[in-house]
């Protein structure tokens, strides 16, 4: 072969070398995109959006190998939109704000981040609720959501009842110390209370308890010192007919039917539109800080204050969520949404994040800064409270953790917490025990399957 055909042939393979390059044959050129997914927590209302959009500008503008996209779905079609996402072979690479719930809902299709944490020497030490290094986890929390108990301070004035205290632990400050003032708060429409002998329970305007959240007995039960949804810690064996799971149940079934002090089925239908506290007929609830959303039409319509959980066997758990991220283990470029998360919960970010989603920021650094904003916003309202409480919260194990077949369990816990509001014929010891059979088939399976 001469010189002459030497040379052109390299040319024609240099050219043909840098057209596969090109078509995608070799290294793509320009930057990697990171897809953040939204919506199977919070972050799909319009002031979430907005800044979602200022925070992509701001990382795309300082950040040339890495650029990012928020995209957001409404929280209701979430889910279904992921499942579709990740059967179709195109994940996202971070899903956030993403609560417990939402990581059991899919606990198969998260990356375990603490080798990229440990790589990277990752200081953990500013986080509340900070994983335990060495162990596998999922996320670091970008909120905490602690939950308190949330009063309306001008029906306990109307009613002549002491305040519940500010301070966890308080002596006397028992759910059987709640139920008392609470039956005093309850009336009638003829202005009798539920204490009263006079008192007719099937003419109720106001309410002195509305529970805890708007779930059941099933996410509470360790307050009653039993395991995560009654089922073993190995998570074999349903549990439901233990002392502390039918203990659980059957308080709900005594404030809703002994006591009248909280709304059954029929009654939250036709008094609550959105949550119980809003139409200013229900005297306390206990909840987690994420109902901050509601504070200004609470505002509105009456005064509030938040108090101490009460305990239960001296023992208080006072129910927290947390907003975390996850990186999908499907994602092609973990490394680099790692890097993405990083920026989003470094202190400049974290603050403008956590008042956005109603949550107190897990950075220790930053809870000042929340205290003094709330202080401003809301002055007659004792935040401390909801700072202590963090203290008391469900972690590591949580009230949403995973369990197997966590839809089939989460929803037939369901099917009981509705028929104790719906009837007052409901017997607790039936219902757990058949939701117990029913719950221990989809343990079996599960474990079966994994076999």
């Amino acid at each position: 072969m001469t010189k002459k055909r030497l040379v052109v042939l390299s040319s024609i393979l240099i050219a043909f070398s840098m057209l596969l390059g090109a078509c995608g044959g070799g290294k793509t050129a320009g930057p990697v995109k990171i897809q953040i997914f939204v919506g199977i927590g919070t972050g799909d209302a319009p002031e979430q959006v907005a800044l979602h959009k200022t925070l992509q500008d701001e990382f795309n503008a300082s950040h040339t190998d890495i650029q990012i996209e928020f995209l957001t779905t409404l929280n209701a079609e979430a889910r279904t939109k992921f499942q579709t996402m990740l059967a179709s072979g195109q994940p996202p690479d971070l899903v956030m704000p993403i609560g417990i719930e939402g990581v059991a809902n899919f606990q198969d299709e998260w990356l375990d981040i603490s080798q990229l944490v440990k790589d990277d020497n990752y200081d953990m030490s500013d986080f509340n609720a900070a994983p335990v290094a060495g162990e596998s986890f999922f996320g670091l929390p970008i909120g905490i959501y602690p939950s308190v108990l949330y009063y309306n301070t001008d029906l306990y004035d109307a009613a002549g009842v002491a305040y519940p205290p500010h301070t966890f632990g308080t002596a006397g400050w028992t759910y059987d110390a709640l139920i008392a003032d609470a039956q005093k708060l309850t009336l009638d429409a003829n202005g009798n209370n539920a204490a009263s002998a006079s008192f007719d329970p099937a003419n109720i305007v106001q309410f002195g308890w509305d529970g805890w959240d708007w779930f059941g007995s099933s996410d509470s039960i360790m307050k009653f010192g039993g395991n995560l949804k009654g089922i073993s810690t190995d998570f074999k064996k349903a549990e439901l007919t233990t002392k502390p799971v039918v203990d659980a149940f059957q308080f709900e079934y005594d404030t809703v039917w002994k006591y009248y002090v909280r709304p059954n089925g029929e009654q939250v239908g036709a008094l609550f539109a959105d949550d119980p506290m809003s139409p200013g007929i229900v005297a306390a609830w206990e909840i987690q800080s994420w109902i901050e959303y509601a504070y200004p039409t609470w505002n509105e319509a009456f005064n509030w204050d938040v108090a101490a959980i009460p305990s239960i066997n001296g023992k208080i758990v006072a129910e927290a969520d947390f907003d975390i991220f996850t990186i999908t283990k499907s994602s092609q470029h973990p490394k680099e949404a790692w890097e993405v998360a990083k920026w989003l919960i470094e202190p400049a970010q974290m603050s403008r994040l956590a008042p956005s989603y109603g949550c107190i920021p897990s950075r220790k650094s930053l809870a000042a800064t929340w205290m003094a904003d709330k202080q401003a916003a809301y002055p007659n309202v004792d935040w401390q409270v909801v700072i202590d409480a963090m203290g008391y919260a469900d972690f590591p194990i949580n009230h949403e953790g995973w369990t197997p077949a966590f839809n089939q369990v989460v929803d037939a816990y369901t099917n009981v917490e509705q028929s104790i509001l719906a009837s007052k014929d409901a017997n607790v010891t039936e219902l757990l025990t058949a939701a117990n059979e029913e719950i221990q088939g989809y343990l079996n399976q599960y474990w079966e399957a994994k076999k």
